[in-house]
């Protein structure tokens, strides 16, 4: 029943098709057919299913220590490192939180970037366009893998967490979003062959 409970979780943060789309490619469905190509990844296959496992691990925790005072964390994940976004009610469950997500296996870095205080359904709402209109311009640009990038937007500020192929693609990126009004804008991201670093 938890692991139902974390998937219906994960399901209403928009992220549940993905995590499906990889259990089908894991167990070899699309692999072999073509459908789907992983070339224009920095994340190998093994590697985006690790990190959804993560993501899954680390929901699953969080849902088991206090459901209803940790609802309001999100998870981003890439090549094991983690950043929890959204809200808690005190310091106390943002500290608890981030210990949880550390304690995970296979995580190698945990950004904990909670805020405290709900987030108010007008500051979800334009928070959900503001995400929108971002991706967009990313993909519009054609220069930026937006497909290297976990994006979230919450309370007016941007995290953005992945990985850019250079310098390069890195400011065309922050140059797209400087053309948004935001409260802010925190980037995680690294260069391909670089450690995580935050820039």
């Amino acid at each position: 029943m938890v692991y139902i409970a974390v998937l219906m979780r994960e399901h209403r943060k928009q992220d549940f098709l993905l995590w499906m789309l990889s259990i089908f490619l894991a167990l070899g469905w699309m692999q072999g057919c073509g459908i789907l190509s992983f070339n224009a990844q920095d994340r190998t296959f093994s590697q985006t299913l690790d990190d959804n496992a993560i993501r899954l691990k680390i929901s699953q925790e969080l849902l088991l220590h206090d459901s209803k005072a940790l609802d309001g964390v999100e998870v981003l994940v890439y090549r094991g490192v983690v950043v929890l976004v959204g809200s808690v009610s005190n310091p106390g469950l943002k500290t608890e939180a981030g210990k949880l997500a550390e304690q995970v296996s296979s995580v190698s870095k945990v950004w904990n970037e909670l805020c405290i205080g709900e987030e108010s359904f007008t500051d979800y709402l334009s928070d959900g366009l503001m995400e929108k209109k971002i991706k967009a311009s990313f993909i519009m640009d054609g220069r930026i893998r937006v497909e290297n990038y976990n994006l979230r937007v919450f309370k007016g500020i941007l995290y953005v967490l992945g990985s850019a192929s250079g310098p390069e693609e890195l400011k065309r990126l922050k140059y797209h979003v400087d053309q948004f009004s935001l409260r802010d804008a925190k980037y995680f991201v690294t260069f391909s062959s670089s450690k995580d670093t935050k820039k």
